[in-house]
């Protein structure tokens, strides 16, 4: 042999040991290196969630996770059975928090922190958990599109996996620490395990005669992979009790797969075998965190247990049937007849004798998959319709997966074509088909549940390129398909992976909406309006009394105490109190604050929010409240952002309309309408009179104050139309030469007069003007505003912009169009009141007035009318203290009172006006802190005698509330601002670029000289 070819031998066979070492190895650093982009990806934003130190999370759950995660590094390994901190007057058992997701969390921080972290270490653990999670997601989508396509075919799907930008994304990226993505990666584990034990049972064909005889050699692969199918299915619902779902999807499997199994020859006997041992020992691991007694999907209940063996036990029936069945030589086709009319009976049975857990079932299953959403669960941003508001299905599924979703169905309809044609009746194929189509008709149901579907179409779309590649004739052998590879191979694989570019690598426009690659997603998301909360909620951490001592009640509450349930209502001792706002802020008053919600994200209390928050007068809002728990459980304070009375802008800034979804006396339409303006879908939201009554909205806007119609009216045209096929009236704006929306009038004798002649207009409803005049709330006081302003979110800005032009187009000088400071949130407190006795001129009304000043928010003045007597006696009960705040604060039980009094209260009577000036009678007094809240219970006497007589062209004297904090417009980075858990009134995603921009010179003038105004209406400096 030459020398020549013994290196050319030698060569081939250098080239041969490497193209195998390659085939042996190459998934491993591609998956390195996927896996190492995933998680790249989810860190991006690590710095937007740690600022000055302190460690923010987005959303509202993930703060209740950090609550249950500091508790159970405590008191490791426990989870905190039961939670006073929130839903008062009543406490809550946790159910979907503290379970083992908390528990994994809490074990990395006690490894990190050396048994002793502090709080920043768990909280940074919290923090970066989702992201390792969603990485994690990769590993069993590996192995279950490995068993479907082999590695290549996995390493596909994990491709797919890590540039899906959606909710699978959104869920896992750092600081959303929900368990939200912990659930795939757990539920996609247990699917794994399940199709493992399949095939194995299907290979093995086990039988119950083995275990009977205690033949363990026999059954040991199939007894050993049930079990661990069994202990993954447990871990999945130990992390997320409501995902019992995925035991119902595995009982439909083993009925299906059973019967047709026997239809088509094969004994059932093998696959009931695996049922009955995953299913039992899941069954039997579910009463480990078993918490109630009842039946919920909640909370670890009798549902989730008696779901697994239920499956179980029927599995084990269908293979007795099945052998009764040929022992009595009935016919085959009989069987599934017999198997689906039992089914049929046991469902009649159970909603004869169960019917609480008939319905439970039943209402679960429309609300999981039932493509259907009731009005409350619309509230949930996360829960509403994936397709929502006519949406089509490209718009909705492209951004969010690209092509693949539509490449995925082609998988699933090829595995099903190969099962009726080649006769592949694989059981794990068909439980993916199973388990893909029940997450389908989740993920249409609730858009949150696509961070499971992300999994399924990865691993149909793994499949459908491994049935590619062996289509076109590319086999397993890494060396054999690089030397005999053809053009037309090529060219197929390329043409598969090019269909992933679309959307995943390059952003497209998809009805008008552009889609986002994995990157961009990742790099672009923060802690949201949390950030704007913050303040308000570390000022009442130390500025109101601790739960407990309101009022010096000298009690106290251990913040992670370890309490018991009880009966479900917690005997909370005197001195605590319960601060009231709507449910998605519960989290972060419990959280950040330190204090007790009434309502939470729960939804727990949300119908006692709605209640009140829209509650038309004082005294109707009160006795909401006052209905709750007993005498000593108090509800001491209120917590109203400008997103609660927002009826117009984006998606998640509008929660107005919310409550109405939970009170069951209005609508929508019993406090708003919308008016056309122009002819580019832009309007203009016409308020009505309930509106401006709501307790939330004279408390945000006007501090409680007393507020006067002013002349400024709507003026609408009745337009007629048609829509889906029905004629329609809309109101628009009026048509005609100079007409416009808004008016103005020098009196509100002529603008009544119009408005009654008109018959389409109306006084006020826009903007701070109400139709009426609205009283003074008697009882409640601003303590607190915001540094945040609401005006530093640019579409919010835009839609204030939009009235206040209107406003000036109708000739109203919008001097008074922000009567208190647009703070972000504003804090308030329920007080006694201090008891006025006057004396004035007989029959005669009394206006009490006083400015307030806020450090934070600037000055407004809070004014209050009564009415004398036939003897000229008069009483008020006024809510704001001018003086005295230094005697009363958090060491007495009471508030460190952040908004004062700028002067004494001052009394004055209706101005008249002759020949010398106006004229009027007056007096002032002050009013102490300790009046106020009930401590010093004399009265404060008034005399209001004082003649006054200002010249026409003296001082302006006027104390009406027209005063206004400062108004500082500017661009906003809202980052990931919950995704709202609120809803809008109205598409104006057309409205926007109709709006002026800050920089116009007309928007600048406006807003200056409404601040100015403001300011020399209320004398300030």
């Amino acid at each position: 042999m030459s020398q020549g070819t013994e290196q050319v031998e030698d060569s081939s066979t250098l080239t041969d040991s490497v193209l195998d070492q390659i085939e042996d190895w190459y998934h491993v650093p591609v998956l390195a290196v996927l896996l190492g982009f995933m998680l790249w990806v989810r860190l991006q934003s690590y710095d937007s969630f740690v600022r000055n130190g302190e460690v923010f999370f987005s959303g509202n759950d993930a703060w209740y996770h950090l609550r249950q995660v500091q508790y159970t590094v405590s008191h490791w390994p426990a989870t905190m059975p039961f939670d006073p901190w929130t839903y008062y007057p009543y406490g809550t058992s946790v159910g979907q928090f503290g379970t083992l997701y908390d528990q994994i969390v809490a074990t990395v921080a006690l490894i990190v922190g050396l048994g002793d972290p502090s709080q920043k270490t768990v909280a940074l653990t919290l923090l970066v958990a989702p992201a390792v999670f969603g990485t994690l997601v990769a590993v069993p989508t590996y192995f279950i599109g490995k068993r479907l396509s082999g590695r290549l075919g996995g390493l596909f799907g994990v491709l797919v996996l890590a540039l899906i930008p959606g909710v699978f994304l959104n869920r896992g990226l750092v600081g959303f620490s929900d368990h939200n993505i912990v659930e795939p990666f757990f539920q996609a584990f247990a699917v794994l395990a399940m199709m493992v034990a399949v095939s194995v049972a299907e290979r093995e064909r086990p039988v119950f005669e083995l275990l009977a005889d205690r033949d363990f050699a026999a059954v040991r692969r199939p007894l050993g992979y049930g079990t661990l199918a069994g202990i993954a299915t447990a871990l999945y619902l130990w992390v997320w009790p409501p995902g019992v779902l995925l035991i119902g999807i595995f009982g439909v499997f083993f009925l299906l797969k059973l019967t047709a199994d026997y239809v088509r020859g094969v004994s059932p006997d093998h696959l009931a075998f695996v049922a009955s041992i995953s299913m039992g020992v899941t069954g039997l691991l579910l009463l480990v965190p078993f918490g109630t007694a009842t039946f919920s999907a909640t909370k670890f209940s009798l549902l989730q247990p008696l779901m697994a063996f239920a499956i179980a036990i029927g599995s084990g029936f269908m293979a007795w049937l099945a052998r009764e069945w040929d022992d009595r030589d009935l016919a085959t086709t009989g069987y599934p007849v017999a198997v689906f009319g039992i089914l049929v009976v046991g469902a009649l049975v159970v909603y004869v004798a169960l019917p609480g857990l008939f319905n439970l079932i039943q209402n679960n299953l429309v609300r999981f998959v039932g493509f259907n959403a009731g009005a409350a669960q619309r509230t949930i941003g996360e829960a509403k319709p994936f397709l929502n508001g006519g949406q089509s299905l490209t718009s909705a599924v492209v951004p969010q997966y690209g092509l693949m979703f539509f490449t995925a169905i082609v998988g699933a309809l090829v595995m099903v074509w190969r099962a009726l044609s080649a006769d592949e009746h694989e059981g794990e194929k068909f439980l993916v088909l199973v388990w893909s189509a029940f997450i389908v008709a989740a993920a249409f149901t609730q858009v949150r549940f696509n961070y499971y579907l992300a999994v399924p179409v990865a691993v149909l779309n793994a499949y459908l390129l491994g049935w590619v590649l062996g289509f076109v004739g590319i086999g397993d052998s890494a060396s054999e398909t690089i030397r005999n590879v053809e053009a037309y191979q090529v060219l197929a694989v390329v043409f598969v992976v090019l269909l992933v570019v679309p959307a995943l690598v390059v952003p497209v426009q998809v009805s008008g909406t552009k889609t986002y690659t994995a990157q961009t997603v990742g790099n672009n998301t923060g802690p949201g309006s949390v950030t704007q909360w913050e303040g308000s909620l570390q000022w009442m951490q130390k500025n109101t009394p601790q739960e407990g001592n309101l009022g010096g009640a000298g009690n106290s509450m251990n913040y992670y105490g370890t309490y018991s349930q009880d009966d479900g209502d917690f005997d909370y001792p005197d001195g605590s109190y319960g601060v009231m706002s709507w449910w998605d802020y519960g989290h972060w008053i419990t959280v950040n604050g330190e204090r007790i919600p009434n309502a939470n994200p729960f939804q727990e209390g949300a119908t006692t929010a709605a209640n009140y928050l829209l509650a038309q007068n004082e005294s109707q809002a009160n006795a909401v409240i006052d209905s709750l728990g007993d005498k000593n459980e108090e509800t001491r304070y209120v917590m109203v952002d400008w997103k609660m009375v927002e009826t117009k802008g984006r998606q998640g800034n509008v929660k107005f309309f919310a409550p109405t979804v939970f009170n069951k006396n209005v609508s929508q339409s019993t406090f708003m309408d919308y008016i056309l303006v122009g002819d580019q879908g832009n309007y203009v939201v016409q308020h009505k009179q309930a509106y401006y009554e709501t307790q939330m909205v004279r408390l945000y806007k006007y501090g409680g104050s007393s507020v006067e119609p002013k002349p400024i009216v709507l003026d609408w045209d009745v337009g007629t139309g048609t829509r889906n096929g029905q004629q329609i009236t809309y109101k628009q704006n009026p048509q005609g030469p100079n007409e416009t929306v808004v008016r103005t009038f020098d009196t509100m004798k002529e603008a009544r007069e119009f408005v009654e002649k008109d018959g389409s207009s109306q006084i006020g409803g826009i903007g701070p003007y109400p139709s009426e005049r609205i009283p003074a709330l008697q009882h409640y006081r601003v303590v607190k505003e915001s540094k945040s302003q609401s005006t530093s979110v640019y579409s919010h800005y835009q839609v204030l912009s939009q009235r206040l032009q209107l406003l000036q187009q109708g000739g109203a000088s919008g001097q008074d169009f922000l009567r208190t400071s647009p703070a972000w949130v504003k804090t308030f407190e329920r007080v006694p009141g201090a008891t006025v006795q006057g004396t004035g001129p007989a029959d005669t009304t009394i206006t009490a007035s006083v400015k307030m000043n806020s450090p934070d928010g600037g000055t407004f003045t809070y004014t209050q009318q009564a009415k004398t007597d036939g003897d000229g006696t008069f009483t008020m009960t006024l809510p704001y203290s001018t003086t005295g705040y230094e005697k009363w604060g958090t060491e007495k039980g009471y508030t460190n009172v952040s908004v004062r009094a700028v002067g004494p209260y001052e009394f004055s009577t209706p101005k008249t006006f002759g020949d010398d000036g106006i004229t009027f009678k007056n007096a002032t007094a002050q009013v102490t802190e300790g009046q106020v809240i009930g401590e010093n219970t004399n009265p404060v006497t008034v005399s209001v005698d004082q003649q006054q007589t200002v010249p026409v062209g003296g001082a302006n004297n006027s104390t009406g509330n027209s005063s206004s904090g400062p108004a500082n417009a500017g661009n906003s980075t809202s980052g990931n601002a919950t995704a709202g858990n609120g809803t809008v009134g109205a598409n104006d995603s057309t409205n926007s670029s109709s709006l002026p921009s800050p920089a116009a010179p007309s928007t600048r003038a406006g807003l200056v000289g409404t601040f100015a105004a403001a300011m020399v209406v209320a004398r300030r400096d």
